[in-house]
């Protein structure tokens, strides 16, 4: 009976080991399926750790496969091996609100967003860590046409971005430019990711989001277009709350020397593809 009840044990274990997988895979976000929100947190972690908030999509911080990755994601691990440093990262999916808690001390830092002349006035920003720029993300019909071809024609439907982006500013510039009052809907709970899906299903129209993230959508969703640019070429900055002079200096040095190196090369090429 000994071989009997060995079997027996065996088997309750496969399926118990079947079962943790299942769960697993139930809470597992994958990059080619509409993934649910990260939770928001907070950090306060406290002593040297660095809190760190990680603004969630596919250049920054991602499930690749089975595999967390993105540019700000690799360069946070090279940066605690590097410095020495104890980071933990704090997914975000709201700049705006990541942002006002940095400023309160809930975040030692936030990677990453575009440099303009209002975060340099609320924060201390490193040296460019990539570059991207502001498109405008569309359904193209099946010949490859799209309705809007130029920015003269955005007042004609809603254009949604992420609440608190650079993008508002931005597409607040092009009403003045152009003399038409483009609708722009704030959307405080949506990543840019989930944004180009919303185009993709026909659910809304517009959306203006970072190019990076346009690119790595349109190879799930073949229809989406990003052809059209809403901005020129912006560094992707990290940023600091003003207080923490001391973290900022030896960082921004750090990255300044990095970004000479085959590695930070290597690595640009790597989530560019």
């Amino acid at each position: 009976m000994t071989p009997l009840k060995t079997k027996y044990a065996q088997t309750a274990l496969y399926v118990g080991l079947l079962i943790v997988a299942i769960l697993l895979m139930l809470g597992t976000k994958r990059c080619d399926n509409a993934s649910p929100l990260p939770k928001v947190t907070t950090g306060n972690s406290g002593g040297d750790t660095l809190d760190v908030a990680i603004l969630y999509g596919p250049m920054s911080y991602y499930l690749y496969a089975d595999s967390l990755g993105g540019l700000n994601y690799d360069l946070a691990i090279k940066l605690d091996k590097d410095l020495g440093i104890p980071v933990k990262l704090w997914p975000v999916v709201s700049l705006d609100d990541a942002l006002k808690r940095m400023e309160k001390g809930s975040y030692d830092m936030l990677a990453s967003m575009p440099l303009d002349n209002s975060v340099k006035q609320r924060f201390l920003t490193t040296g460019s860590v990539f570059l991207d720029r502001l498109v405008l993300v569309q359904l193209a019909d099946s010949a490859g046409n799209v309705e809007i071809n130029s920015a003269l024609d955005l007042w004609k439907d809603t254009v949604f971005v992420q609440k608190g982006s650079p993008s508002v500013a931005r597409l607040a510039n092009l009403s003045k430019e152009t003399g038409n009052q483009i609708p722009v809907r704030q959307e405080s709970g949506l990543s840019e990711e989930y944004l180009c899906m919303k185009v993709a299903s026909g659910d809304i129209r517009l959306a203006v989001v970072n190019e990076n993230t346009a690119r790595k959508m349109k190879a799930s969703y073949p229809l989406l277009s990003y052809d059209n640019p809403i901005s020129f070429t912006q560094f992707q900055i990290w940023a600091f709350p003003k207080r923490d002079t001391a973290s900022f200096n030896k960082i921004d040095r750090w990255l300044d020397s990095l970004r000479l190196t085959p590695y930070y090369k290597k690595l640009i090429e790597r989530y560019r593809q």
